[in-house]
């Protein structure tokens, strides 16, 4: 089949396959980092309404960043979905009745809070496009190392920093970090959200109190224990993916493996 035709045909079939080809993108990468195909998990247990909606933008619609952006419409969170390949943030949004998509820019300028799901590899382009458009807004991130992905200098750079959430920092100031969502995978999220009691722990850090505090009912508003761990974003070094936190675990687990 020729290559457009195949393109057209993807696009078409949507959410399984939208990023698979990637248009122009919402923000010029300085390496390509081959996006990998979405995949819709189903939803398993009913998310409770919250009493207090947020608008939430979202940078990054694949994987994590749609999962997410479920949950939290689910949840009666208003949420607008954006991707360097638009095709995918509209079939997010097209998936998700009320949610809506925009541009990067128009995303953030929505958003109370942002969450931004991006290889590591992508951040200093992030930085560079939208940096400072984010200072002073709360900014959620799950962000992992991969390093064939990423680079032997990706990790050399997390390892100097002292962990992936003050390495994505150093690259952001000014911006109200907060690491979580970073310590299991999109299924598992999808999986044992709001699943019956105990539900499942969720860890996160950020050294700005108040936006810790908002992430953590926005944990908590979507069928999750947060699990708050003490000592700024730099305490984010104990739940690093395949760590002692990783996995599912309740929160009581969770505060025993971090020794909370």
């Amino acid at each position: 089949m020729p290559f457009m035709l195949l393109r057209r045909h993807v696009i078409a079939a949507g959410l399984a396959a939208g990023a698979l080809f990637i248009a122009a993108p919402a923000f010029a990468q300085d390496a390509v980092i081959p996006a990998r195909p979405f995949v819709a998990e189903p939803i398993v247990h009913p998310i409770p309404k919250t009493a207090a909606p947020m608008r939430i933008g979202i940078i990054g619609s694949g994987n994590i960043g749609g999962t997410l952006g479920e949950l939290w419409a689910k949840a009666g969170h208003q949420v607008m979905f954006s991707d360097r390949d638009p095709a995918l943030a509209q079939a997010q949004a097209k998936r998700l009745p009320g949610t809506r998509v925009g541009t990067g820019e128009e995303a953030i300028a929505y958003g109370e809070a942002i969450f931004i799901a991006v290889p590591y590899g992508a951040w200093p382009a992030v930085a560079k496009q939208y940096g400072a458009a984010l200072r002073g807004k709360i900014v959620m991130e799950p962000t992992n190392l991969n390093l064939q992905r990423d680079g032997a200098a990706a990790e050399a750079e997390i390892k100097a920093a002292g962990s992936t959430g003050a390495a994505v920092a150093a690259h952001l100031p000014g911006v109200r970090l907060v690491r979580v969502f970073n310590a299991t995978g999109y299924t598992d999220f999808a999986k044992q959200a709001a699943r019956p009691v105990p539900w499942m722990g969720i860890p996160l850090a950020a050294s700005d109190a108040a936006a810790l505090a908002i992430a953590t009912r926005l944990v908590t508003d979507i069928g999750f224990d947060a699990v708050p761990v003490p000592g700024g974003l730099a305490a984010s070094a104990k739940f690093e993916l395949r760590g002692p936190a990783s996995g599912v675990k309740t929160a009581a687990e969770l505060r025993t493996a971090l020794g909370l």
